[in-house]
């Protein structure tokens, strides 16, 4: 793969494809389709877009995806992963623990990492591996990537993001209607994801979800908010609240991505300095990168669709990452929280057969 590449899931059996995208840039060109893709953190001083030509865009189906990207031509060592970071997972728990004792927070997101050593020359083939696994992920998950070659990054190693996520942060049409959804609660998509209906736990993390998106989103109108129900995806299954608003006229898509990020399925609720600073301290130098971030494909007419970048492996300078976190409340149990956080990163390994 020597051109870039990026990527973002827009219906059950299409997937929109940009290749080799300009960028970054601070602000994409009206007119003409562009990816959102900036990091968690939204720092000032990355631009977090890469424009694109027209002719560039593409939308495909499973076949036309499998013909343009059969899968490297030749095999590939798997990676040799280390043991999850339970330091750093525990760190941020505890700072939590002490904001949610007080009463500063109501809930947050702590966060940590596996990772893997994967040679510059091989990561290319790792991609090439990745994306022919699109087609055959589960309907119910959003696929996004993001590939940028050796020669775009300047780094002498290539650098992507390819995951499949659960939770769409939006999704807006040219006339100003958006739709959102709550995710919250993470149980096995099997037996067990029955008791996520009746957790009281869980249920007060979906209901900070919820109350945070709707006061958001009451900036542009009167939300409409669904029913919270059980949905599965792929191996694992949560909760989840459909929301939507009409804002009566065209939004900004950046701005409604800056808006709603982070949710507190993701970030702290509720917001303000003391969540902000304690997200800040669970990742002092952003390594995290695009992990839990806005993710989205902006069309020419400034409608588009945005996803929370989770369930995702992201590679940089030698090093694979799988990144994970959970919500945590004042009724959570270490135990329970870490293991939750060693499913999603079993859930990812297994999604993309490494």
């Amino acid at each position: 793969m020597r051109t870039a590449l990026a990527f973002l899931q827009t219906g059950a059996d299409t997937v929109a494809c940009v290749t080799s995208p300009a960028g970054p840039v601070a602000s994409p060109r009206t007119g003409l389709p562009a990816v959102f893709a900036p990091p968690f953190s939204l720092a000032p001083d990355v631009p977090p877009w890469f424009e694109a030509g027209g002719e560039s865009l593409a939308v495909l189906s499973p076949d036309e995806w499998r013909r343009q990207f059969p899968g490297p031509s030749r095999p590939i060592r798997l990676p040799a992963w280390g043991a999850p970071d339970e330091a750093r997972f525990a760190d941020a728990f505890r700072g939590l623990a002490s904001r949610l004792a007080d009463g500063s927070l109501r809930k947050g997101v702590p966060i940590t990492r596996m990772s893997a050593a994967v040679a510059p020359d091989d990561a290319e083939t790792l991609a090439a591996r990745l994306l022919a696994r699109v087609p055959d992920l589960p309907g119910s998950l959003f696929a996004y990537g993001l590939y940028r070659p050796a020669s775009a990054t300047g780094t002498g190693a290539p650098e992507f993001v390819v995951g499949a996520t659960p939770e769409l942060l939006f999704e807006v049409d040219a006339d100003g209607r958006l739709s959102t959804m709550a995710v919250a609660g993470t149980r096995r998509a099997d037996a067990e994801s029955a008791s996520l209906a009746s957790s009281v736990k869980d249920r007060d993390e979906q209901a900070a979800v919820v109350e945070d998106l709707v006061t958001q989103l009451s900036a542009w109108g009167r939300p409409e908010v669904a029913g919270t129900i059980v949905r599965s995806f792929g191996t694992l299954a949560h909760l989840t609240t459909d929301i939507r608003v009409d804002a009566g006229g065209a939004l900004d898509f950046e701005e409604v991505a800056r808006r709603l990020h982070p949710t507190p399925a993701l970030g702290v609720y509720p917001r303000g300095e003391a969540g902000s600073a304690w997200l800040a301290g669970i990742d002092p130098d952003g390594e995290r990168g695009r992990f839990g971030a806005p993710f989205g494909l902006r069309w020419p007419s400034g409608a588009g669709r945005c996803v929370v970048a989770i369930r995702n492996l992201q590679y940089r300078a030698g090093r694979l990452d799988i990144w994970a976190g959970c919500g945590v409340v004042s009724q959570s149990r270490y135990e329970d929280e870490w293991q939750e956080v060693l499913d999603k990163m079993q859930a990812v390994r297994a999604l993309w057969g490494v």
